[in-house]
């Protein structure tokens, strides 16, 4: 099955804000819908202490429809990069929660055990590898985020866990919320290519677009797996 993704047809509306003036008050939205039935996230048997059984709560398609990450990568001028505030992935039911979290490069993410059970984060990512050891419930790891780019994560005690870190090169990015859309306010005037990332998709959708004068850009986005 080809891995090529489609990019259906894109409405684009503009308007210019009555009350937008300047750089820094320009705003972009829309929807995205992801159109495959199948899911990326893997759940496997686990139990607890008390020899309970692991139960999922979050059914595994709407938590990989939450993983679609917008980014806006500036062309006509150089952002500062401040690294990304309270930055955690929390290993529970043997689930990488969220699966991908987008940072800054430079960031320091922290891995957290809730499960009753030991877990592990490790990565093979070339220029990111890195293993934190079997950590017990309840222990917290600090790692640092030094290249742009996915860098993947496992477990070595659960191998069907799966997650990533997303480093970008852009404080503009967002995720989409749980009825598909996205909003992101105050981007400075400028170009930029606007990106947009999924697990399931090899193929990353990518244009560029320019904002100025205190516009806002509707942009609605099909993506399609054959």
């Amino acid at each position: 099955m080809s891995n090529k993704l489609l990019i259906l047809p894109i409405c684009i509306i503009i308007s210019t804000l009555l009350h937008g003036q300047g750089a820094g008050k320009n705003k972009i939205y829309g929807h995205i819908t992801l159109s495959s039935n199948k899911s990326v996230i893997v759940r496997g048997d686990g139990y607890n202490k008390d020899g309970s059984k692991v139960m999922h709560s979050a059914d595994p398609m709407a938590m990989a429809e939450r993983n679609v990450i917008i980014s806006f990568h500036p062309l006509s001028f150089t952002p500062d990069l401040t690294p990304t505030a309270d930055a955690y992935i929390t290993q529970k039911e043997q689930t990488f929660i969220p699966m991908v979290l987008p940072v800054v490069v430079g960031t320091t993410v922290y891995f957290v055990n809730e499960d009753q059970f030991f877990h592990n984060v490790y990565s093979n990512t070339p220029r990111s590898r890195f293993n934190i050891g079997r950590r017990p419930p309840g222990n917290s790891y600090a790692q640092k985020i030094k290249k742009s780019g996915v860098v993947k994560l496992s477990c070595d005690i659960h191998t069907h866990m799966s997650g990533m870190v997303l480093g970008l090169d852009t404080p503009y990015f967002t995720r989409i919320d749980e009825k598909g859309q996205y909003l992101i306010s105050d981007l400075p005037d400028g170009k930029y290519r606007m990106e947009v990332f999924h697990p399931q998709f090899q193929t990353a959708f990518s244009e560029i677009i320019e904002l100025k004068g205190g516009i806002s850009l509707q942009k609605k986005i099909n993506l399609s797996k054959p």
